[in-house]
């Protein structure tokens, strides 16, 4: 896990302004991500975010009602915002394949972004909503991969393949491969993509 939440209180610029639902979810998938689903507590992040717990009784039902509302936010976010980013402009599908795969080897953002995900993935072992958000995560993305990989003029069956062993790279690239390493990157986007072997 990450230390990016360092227990440091989140600072609002007015201190005054109540806080809406979403900030709540926000710190709730920062506090995730950095200490797993047990470090979930409303006393933690009522300090974090320097509020009384009153604050959140304004929002949420209980504690419950905030886990539900960080998994619908994390679905969104993992699914479809990414993919709309991906799909505006004008890139070809092989640009946005490269872009993908490059997605989780890239910058604090990422990192963070991948200890949030294995939390969740963790935290999936245990209950059922946590297992069902995965699945549907898993799911939209291997879709996605698979729709672009045929837009390169692959098959059916050989792009959902190819999807499977792209998301297997994304999953665990980050833990094998530098992030300055950038001729590693592009080789391994070389196979997963034409299936090229390119040799030093």
């Amino acid at each position: 896990m990450s230390v990016l939440a360092e227990n440091k209180p989140i600072r609002r610029r007015n201190p005054d302004e109540r806080l809406d639902a979403e900030a709540w979810v926000d710190a709730a998938l920062t506090e995730l991500g950095a200490a797993g689903i047990d470090g979930v507590r409303v006393e933690v992040l009522s300090k974090r975010l320097s509020v009384t717990k009153g604050s959140f009784y304004w929002h949420f039902k209980d504690r419950d009602a905030l886990l539900v509302a960080m998994l619908n936010l994390w679905r969104r976010r993992a699914t479809l915002a990414l993919i709309e980013r991906l799909e505006s402009g004008h890139a070809s599908a092989e640009e946005r394949l490269r872009r993908l795969l490059k997605l989780p080897l890239l910058g604090q953002r990422s990192a963070s972004a991948a200890d949030l995900e294995l939390s969740i993935r963790l935290w999936g072992r245990r209950d059922e909503r946590a297992q069902a958000a995965l699945v549907e995560v898993d799911e939209l993305r291997l879709r996605y991969i698979g729709r672009l990989l045929q837009e390169l003029g692959l098959s059916q069956d050989e792009a959902a393949a190819r999807a499977t062993l792209s998301y297997c790279y994304m999953r665990v690239a980050p833990t094998l491969i530098p992030s300055g390493a950038l001729s590693m990157m592009k080789a391994c986007e070389d196979v997963l993509l034409r299936g090229e072997q390119r040799v030093a």
